[in-house]
């Protein structure tokens, strides 16, 4: 299997750093609000990646993360709970925002079970043990605001921009409190954050004994969660490339100074963003869209899910509803051939088995090969081209579903069952009056079946697909 790593800058081959065991990590959500679908491409892009090296042989442990404490769920909790303790408000906010995040996950194909989701708030005992480290090792400094990492320090004997490979001019003691900021600059970053007036906190006790009630900093809690979970050096770290600076440099220089080891991660794998007209999706931007607006507009979560794997994970994708509807004709054809094994006879036939088996070989393949999702779709509707309703070998057909559902997540198996005894014998009704020339009732149930979500294709032997 190969990746491409952005710590080396080119497709790499992959095997796990020991055993057959791959340790994963994925930068989670900033659990308080909807994730736009920018981020839930990231994150179906890490679930394909998963899936492929489930593919490969591999065991697969992956930790993903919620931030559930940061500058933007405190603003947010406080506005939805302004009468509650600060640390109450903060719990309820952010438990509410995880189960949405969850429920979209399941939605847009995602396989969760495959992960182990880690709060920041339940580490802040180990994240504080990483702040007292740091300062007994000289890398960082205690501040009237907070703790800050010294990035100068950390480039005496380090390399600070592994991943984004620039020569960052860092100048002594810049700092920022921000959890997120701009990036050009490199600036000494909070990695424990003083207490303001109606904020929760912790309490927390410095090397020299100082009390410094707060919380953690954005950056040092993926440092934490990844390590106590994975150890280190782990196997892969996935994100969206707008992590590659500050976040994942940050979690590196964490993770990496002092008398830690000198590796974090092995193989860090980003993703390309998802436009709207050509421009980053965010929401500081209000140019985003979340899985609720697209479900409004008609579409299945697995709509968009298509859509995002037909481009390549390190393309910027142009979202556009044109395209989406793109995306879900193709998905929909698929089904409707899925669809086909509750209604067809099996007709046996080598040559389609022996092709169809060649083509999930190649679709394979191809995501092994840097996860080359398009070329894996191009394969798949070849091989779904093979099968009619009067030439379906069933064992191929359920083959070809199989693999499709364990390396894409489309769920076809699941999301097409078959219809009910009911929609049976209207179907049987509208034959027999076509048969009669009955056209008024054979009309009115095609329309009762339309109205149910049910398609007649007429032939000699009739079929139907879903809406």
């Amino acid at each position: 299997m190969r990746l491409y790593n952005t710590r080396t800058h080119q497709v790499d081959d992959f095997k796990p750093l020991t055993g057959n065991e791959v340790r994963m990590y994925s930068c989670g959500p900033t659990v308080y609000n909807h994730a736009h679908i920018g981020n839930l491409s990231s994150y179906i892009y890490a679930d394909i990646l998963r899936r492929t090296l489930k593919s490969n042989g591999y065991q697969v442990k992956h930790i993903m993360n919620f931030t559930d404490v940061d500058d933007k769920t405190i603003r947010d909790s406080h506005q939805k709970y302004p009468n509650e303790d600060p640390m109450t408000a903060l719990a309820k906010f952010t438990k509410h925002y995880e189960k949405v995040f969850l429920d979209e996950m399941v939605q847009v194909g995602n396989n969760i079970d495959d992960i182990t989701f880690v709060k920041a708030t339940d580490n802040i005992a180990d994240i504080q043990k990483l702040v007292c480290e740091l300062l007994n090792q000289g890398v960082a400094y205690v501040a009237d605001d907070g703790v800050y990492f010294d990035i100068s320090k950390y480039r005496q004997t380090r390399v600070y921009g592994q991943l984004s490979h620039i020569d960052f001019d860092a100048t002594d003691h810049q700092r920022i409190n921000n959890d997120e900021y701009d990036k050009e600059h490199a600036h000494d970053f909070a990695i424990w954050k003083q207490q303001k007036d109606g904020e929760p906190a912790w309490d927390f006790a410095l090397p020299d004994g100082t009390k410094m009630p707060g919380r953690p900093g954005w950056h040092i809690e993926c440092s934490v969660m990844s390590v106590k979970n994975l150890g280190q050096p782990f196997d892969i770290h996935t994100g969206g490339i707008d992590l590659i600076f500050p976040h994942h440099e940050n979690e590196i220089a964490q993770s990496t100074a002092g008398n830690q080891p000198a590796e974090y991660a092995n193989f860090f794998v980003h993703n390309e963003h998802l436009l709207v007209d050509g421009v980053k999706m965010s929401k500081s931007a209000h140019n985003f869209y979340t899985l609720p607006d697209l479900i409004g507009r008609g579409f299945d979560p697995l709509d968009f899910r298509m859509l995002v794997i037909q481009s390549h994970y390190r393309s910027a994708t142009n979202f556009s509803w044109s395209g989406l509807e793109a995306a879900k004709n193709r998905r929909h054809r698929w089904c409707s051939i899925a669809e086909l094994r509750h209604q067809v006879s099996d007709n046996p036939s080598d040559e389609q088995t022996d092709k169809v088996n060649e083509y999930i070989e190649l679709a394979t393949e191809a995501m092994s090969s840097d996860l080359d999702t398009p070329s894996a779709l191009k394969y798949f509707d070849q091989a779904f081209d093979l099968i009619a309703p009067g030439q379906t070998d069933l064992t191929a057909l359920d083959s070809l579903l199989s693999a499709v559902d364990q390396l894409l997540g489309l769920n076809l198996i699941t999301s097409t069952p078959d219809i009910s005894v009911d929609d049976y014998r209207l179907i049987d009704q509208r034959q027999i009056a076509r048969q009669d020339k009955d056209w008024a009732t054979s009309d009115e149930l095609r329309d009762e079946l339309r109205a149910k979500g049910i398609i007649i294709h007429d032939g000699t032997t009739p079929t139907w697909s879903r809406h």
